[in-house]
């Protein structure tokens, strides 16, 4: 995917973040751990100038909290939200280490 491609899907997941999540979920551990650690990346979708792997860990760590919140509410498998977060924290220490 190109970079450009990656910004635009971060944009959608930090949109379906904001507009589908409860803010009990977003309020409960695991979310708030997931957010800090989006936060902490402190990567925007609206950053060109950081790294495509730091947009690709965002988008993961995005979507891990909405598969863990589709998990709570919907019929969905529960190690889909636990592949999510691997691959978020595969991708996280991945880049970390481009970056050093």
């Amino acid at each position: 995917m190109h970079k450009e491609q990656l910004m635009r899907l971060h944009q959608f997941f930090v949109y379906v973040i904001k507009e589908l999540i409860d803010d009990d979920f977003k309020n409960s551990e695991e979310c708030k751990r997931l957010l800090y650690l989006y936060e902490k990346l402190d990567v925007k979708p609206h950053h060109i100038h950081r790294l495509k792997c730091e947009q690709k860990t965002a988008i993961f760590i995005l979507s891990t909290c909405l598969a863990k919140f589709l998990y709570k509410k919907m019929d969905i498998p529960k190690n889909l939200p636990e592949k999510f977060e691997e691959n978020a924290l595969k991708h996280l220490r991945a880049c970390r280490k481009d970056i050093e």
